[in-house]
């Protein structure tokens, strides 16, 4: 993936899904030995970080309120994530980890806007500026939910965009790699 690396004149936020869209899917994931990059990942964050964009991770895991895993599991495997992006530990402006379920009043659990919001808020930015990317239908809910631009990955474990095309009040794009959705992340105005 060829870009050029000269800073644009302004920033986008992108929040990032981390299982079925950064990394391959394991289901209730816990084991950093089971942490792999999607094909791309590494690149494509890179090439985002180049060009002055900020990146967020919002994931839901239910399995810490279900009880198969603790809240220091999800962070070793974030962590695991961040090392094998390669980026230094700060790749990501936050974090928000989602551990309710089912979700509770005012949560942070997507479909809620509630992280997103708080970005919006915080960094003063118009809300086209916010992009939401990951492979499930709470993830494109969440942008929907928001106000904000959605880029959907069809690669996870779901096939999003069958999804997507059942729903009517629903009209985001789908891709079917990681590099198609940071060039479309780029090319979005």
């Amino acid at each position: 993936m060829k870009h050029s690396t000269e800073k644009i004149d302004f920033i986008k936020h992108i929040v990032f899904d981390r299982d079925g869209t950064l990394l391959n899917f394991v289901s209730y994931l816990s084991d950093i030995n089971q942490v792999k990059l999607i094909k791309g990942v590494k690149e494509g964050i890179s090439t985002l970080k180049d060009l002055g964009h900020k990146i967020y991770l919002h994931t839901n895991q239910s399995g810490i309120s279900r009880g198969y895993f603790n809240f220091n599991k999800v962070v070793e495997c974030n962590n695991e994530m961040i090392d094998l992006i390669g980026l230094g530990p700060h790749v990501f402006e936050e974090i928000c980890i989602a551990s309710d379920f089912p979700q509770k009043k005012n949560s942070y659990r997507k479909p809620s806007p509630k992280f997103g919001n708080e970005i919006i808020k915080k960094t003063k930015i118009d809300k086209n500026l916010l992009i939401y990317v990951g492979d499930n239908i709470t993830d494109i809910e969440t942008a929907k939910n928001i106000g904000c631009r959605a880029i959907g990955v069809n690669y996870g474990l779901s096939n999003l965009q069958k999804i997507i095309n059942e729903r009517k009040d629903i009209d985001f794009l789908t891709f079917n790699s990681f590099s198609e959705v940071i060039e479309e992340i780029i090319k979005v105005q």
